[in-house]
């Protein structure tokens, strides 16, 4: 599991990826993690814009332009990658990528 240090290094290299971007839409590969996912989450999160990128503690604060907060936590892993589409064909997911969100 990462320490506060990996966590605030994810968050400042997420931060230009996701800060002011609108989620255009999201790819749930699974019906809960350690808890079930907010219903109807993969809805209510398409066409929202991350306003701010935050860490408190271990976890990511996305904040989005209608009040809702995203919660992330890194998990055993500790990773999140980011893909640019537009200059490389996007792999195939991993075991433990459970969600995919797409700016």
């Amino acid at each position: 599991m990462p320490e506060l240090p990996e966590v605030e290094t994810v968050t400042r290299g997420l931060t230009p990826v996701m800060e002011g971007h609108v989620i255009d839409h999201v790819v749930q590969r699974r019906p809960n993690l350690r808890f079930p996912f907010p219903e109807n989450f993969v809805d209510r999160m398409a066409g929202r814009k991350v306003d701010q990128l935050t860490r408190r503690a271990k976890y990511i604060l996305g904040y989005l332009d209608d009040g809702q907060v995203l919660l992330i936590h890194l998990g055993m892993s500790g990773r999140m990658t980011i893909h640019d589409d537009r200059t490389a064909a996007v792999p195939a997911p991993e075991k433990h990528d459970h969600v995919d969100f797409v700016m």
